[in-house]
């Protein structure tokens, strides 16, 4: 078993020890990352599943596939043993073929490395309010800095035990509807999460088309979700299957005290969500109903902690207020084979020379007159902008360094266009 390294000593658990948690505990005997254990078992028919520290977190498998056998709520590994044999390496919590390491030429495309010191408002705004969150959460949401922070190139999202406007707890919620919204890609965010009964941190995704369709219409992608004192992370798909609300997902052991990168490898035909670079799940559109109309569209993320709620439940007197989850930043990058995101778009506006040296002109259609221009560095750092005044704008770049920069023109907040530019 490979995709661990890092991780509690997994455990191997079936039927032919009668589920006994840590009786079976694997070794990597080569330290190369693959976990072994060798085990006596009579000629039949068994079934298995790896699991860690005494069940604290064990492999997640989907019914929908060949190599698991489903017996009320669990779906476990299925094993006919006729002679001596040595099984094929596999990959935690994955019933098919281990996904092999992404070894793509990814371009980042765009980033928030929450550098300065407060949110930039470019990419996200805030949700405020205590209405539950379809969830029955138990926190207020507000935009004070006592619930969020930017400092030393950290975003700290803080859950407090403060009494506000009619709720006990505070909290913050970010989102980057109507700022930023992408279209496949590589997605990823270093995180560190808090723990605690009742705490739960989320980096997530939605359907860009959320304020007309409404949700599970729009679609969800959670790309890290965190409860309670669980020893595992977990990576959710959410969607409308024509008849109701549907979810798939599964989960992978992870140590919550230290950072960790969370992602999601997103196309036209899947997404493959990912710890540390591990691949631990594939959610194939095909495979499932509506979910390529659905998943073949633009999405934006959230950052948020909640408190309470009915995944959770509440808080008790073991948790520790105040909960902090860190996020040191969010990335997202293109690759041709992968698709495009909405970064790639094709343009409104035209870039010449492209590349340019030490001015380039910005020309632009009649109906983008009077609207701003913001160019960022590849980092997320804003370096120049102004307001577009006539229909061809010299922008002067002599003091720019080499490389490439990020143009978005907007509306009032809203990007009519996006295009990277590079400057020899």
């Amino acid at each position: 078993m490979n995709g661990l390294d890092g991780f509690s000593t997994p455990e191997l658990n079936g039927t032919f020890n009668n589920w006994c948690g840590n009786c079976n505990p694997m070794t990597d005997v080569n330290s190369d990352g693959i976990w072994e254990k060798t085990v006596s078992l009579a000629a039949g028919t068994y079934e298995y599943k790896f699991s860690f520290d005494n069940w604290a977190g064990q492999e997640n498998l989907s019914a929908a596939t060949g190599c698991t056998v489903t017996a009320g709520t669990f779906s476990n590994r299925a094993l006919v043993v006729t002679s001596d044999m040595i099984l094929e390496v596999i990959c935690w919590g994955l019933c098919e073929p281990c996904i092999e390491p992404d070894t793509s030429n990814w371009n980042l495309n765009w980033s928030d490395e929450f550098d300065g010191t407060e949110l930039n408002t470019l990419h996200w705004v805030f949700e405020t309010g205590n209405s539950g969150w379809g969830n029955n959460e138990l926190q207020y949401y507000t935009s004070s800095s006592n619930n969020l922070s930017v400092i030393n190139g950290i975003l700290s999202i803080t859950a407090r035990e403060v009494a506000f406007q009619g709720s006990n707890y505070t909290s913050a919620r970010i989102v980057s509807n109507n700022l930023v919204e992408l279209q496949y890609g590589k997605i990823e965010a270093r995180i560190k999460v808090p723990s605690g009964q009742g705490i739960w941190p989320a980096f997530w995704m939605l359907g860009a088309n959320y304020e007309t369709v409404g949700w599970p219409q729009c679609g969800e992608i959670d790309v890290m979700e965190h409860v309670n004192n669980e020893l595992i992370t977990n990576a959710t798909v959410h969607w409308d299957n024509l008849v109701n609300h549907a979810y798939k997902g599964s989960s992978a052991p992870f140590d919550p005290t230290i950072f960790h990168v969370y992602g999601v490898n997103w196309d036209d035909e899947q997404l493959i969500f990912t710890i540390d670079n591990h691949p631990y799940y594939r959610y194939r559109y095909a495979d499932y109903t509506n979910a390529e109309s659905i998943f073949q569209k633009p999405f934006f993320f959230l950052l948020n902690v909640a408190v309470g709620g009915n995944w959770p439940g509440n808080p008790d007197l073991t948790t520790q207020f105040p909960a902090t989850m860190e996020v040191d930043y969010v990335r997202a990058y293109s690759n041709n084979s992968a698709g495009l995101d909405l970064l790639q778009k094709p343009l409104s506006c035209k870039i010449y020379p492209q590349p340019f040296q030490e001015s380039f002109n910005l020309s632009v259609p009649e109906e983008f007159l009077l609207n701003s221009y913001r160019i960022y560095s590849m980092q997320g750092k804003l370096i120049a902008s102004g307001t577009i005044d006539s229909p061809s704008k010299l922008i002067q770049t002599a003091h720019w360094a080499s490389g490439l920069y990020l143009l978005q023109v907007c509306s009032k907040n809203k990007i009519m266009d996006s295009v990277r530019i590079c400057k020899e």
